[in-house]
C-alpha cells in the first residue's frame, strides 16, 4: 500500500492536484472564482477541497495603514470587516455540479455538529469537515444531509499518520457516488 506521501507525490506529478498559494483573503477568492471558472467544465468529476478558513474577519486593504502603528499613541482599537461568504455563490453559480468539500472549525464541541449542520443547509455542498481547534490534528466529524461519520487517530497513529489519511478514501468514495447519481440523472 502507498503511504500517503508517495500518493501525494504521484497526483502532484500527473497535475491533477493543484494546490494555489496564497496570502490575503482578496487573493484567495479571486484564486478560487477563476479556478472554478476554469474548472466548471469538469462538472461533477471535480472535487473542490477548500482551504478551511484562516480567519472570519480581516482588514481590507483600503482601511490598512502604509506605515507601522506607533505605540506611543497608547491603546489600539481595531475594527475588522467580515469575510466575504462564497460558498453559495460557488455553489449555485461557479459550480453547480461540483462536489464541494468545506471546513468548519470551533473550539466549543457543543456546536460543532449543528454549526456544521448550518453551512450545509445555508450553501446547499456536499460535506462539511468539522473538526476542533483542540484536536484538529486527531479527529475530525465528516457531515452530510444525511448523517455524520467521526474519524479518529489512534494513540500509535498520531506519531506515525495525518488525520486525512482516515477520511479522504471516504471522501474519494462519496464523490465516486456523487459522479454516478449525476451520470443516472441525464
Amino acid at each position: 500500500m502507498k503511504s500517503i506521501l508517495e500518493k501525494y507525490q504521484k497526483v502532484k506529478k500527473e497535475g491533477t492536484l493543484l494546490i494555489l498559494d496564497f496570502v490575503t483573503v482578496t487573493d484567495y477568492l479571486f484564486l478560487l472564482r477563476s479556478v472554478c471558472m476554469i474548472m466548471e467544465t469538469l462538472k461533477e468529476t471535480a472535487m473542490y477541497y477548500l482551504a478551511a478558513a484562516v480567519s472570519d474577519f480581516f482588514i481590507p486593504m483600503t482601511r490598512m495603514v502604509e506605515h507601522k502603528i506607533q505605540s506611543a499613541g497608547g491603546g489600539l482599537t481595531l475594527t475588522m470587516d467580515q469575510v466575504p461568504k462564497f460558498l453559495k455563490p460557488m455553489v449555485t453559480n461557479w459550480v453547480p455540479r461540483g462536489f464541494i468539500v468545506s471546513f468548519k472549525l470551533e473550539t466549543d464541541p457543543a456546536i460543532l455538529v449543528s454549526k456544521s449542520r448550518q453551512a450545509l443547509v445555508r450553501y446547499g455542498h456536499q460535506i462539511v469537515i468539522g473538526n476542533l481547534l483542540q484536536t484538529r490534528k486527531t479527529e475530525v466529524v465528516l457531515i452530510t444531509k444525511n448523517g455524520e461519520d467521526t474519524f479518529k487517530l489512534s494513540g500509535d497513529e498520531i506519531r506515525n499518520i495525518e488525520i486525512e489519511s482516515k477520511f479522504v478514501p471516504e471522501l474519494i468514495k462519496r464523490h465516486d457516488e456523487w459522479i454516478q447519481q449525476n451520470h443516472e440523472q441525464q
